[in-house]
């Protein structure tokens, strides 16, 4: 699997299956970057248990900084969850995980990684637009807060290997 730096954050594999006590600090993670839609330990092992996931951690010093989540599921990558800590947005953490997928799947013969996002998400729809995703698809009102509903988008892009190549 890849590793990179971003700044001063590295970026390092997911190593699954999880380690004894990581998964509760990963979804303690997830909710602070997702206070909306947390996930509890036993979410997050449920996910983690699917075939073909995959993920990589963004550090910063000794603390982590970011995590993205995705999914080999044969010909496409799908990422499940991409956070960067409040502390670090804006430092190159998101954009460096989300090209570290990219060419996971193109590493792994994949043609496209796949994602949705809530369509009132600007900063990540910024940040996937940036790394070269487009709109495929919408999800009228999928994602369901406490106080709102929310449309997802589906968006899509080709693997670097496959850049040329419309992704299906």
């Amino acid at each position: 699997m890849t590793t990179a730096s971003a700044g001063a954050a590295n970026i390092s594999p997911l190593p699954l299956p999880l380690p004894a006590g990581t998964a509760r600090p990963l979804a303690a993670m997830h909710g602070a970057c997702f206070p909306d839609d947390p996930w509890d330990e036993a979410a997050l092992r449920r996910i983690l248990a699917l075939s073909g996931v995959f993920g990589f951690l963004g550090w910063r010093e000794d603390e982590p900084a970011g995590f993205v989540l995705a999914r080999d599921l044969g010909g496409e990558i799908e990422i499940l969850s991409l956070g960067v800590m409040p502390a670090g947005r804006r430092r190159g953490i998101g954009a460096t995980l989300l090209a570290i997928v990219v060419a996971e799947g193109a590493r792994r013969g994949a043609r496209s990684v796949v994602l949705e996002v809530a369509a009132e998400n600007g900063p990540a729809r910024r940040l996937y637009a940036a790394g070269g995703f487009a709109q495929v698809g919408r999800r009228p009102r999928y994602y369901r807060y406490a106080d709102r509903v929310v449309d997802g988008l589906i968006l899509r892009r080709a693997t670097a290997d496959n850049a040329a190549e419309p992704a299906t």
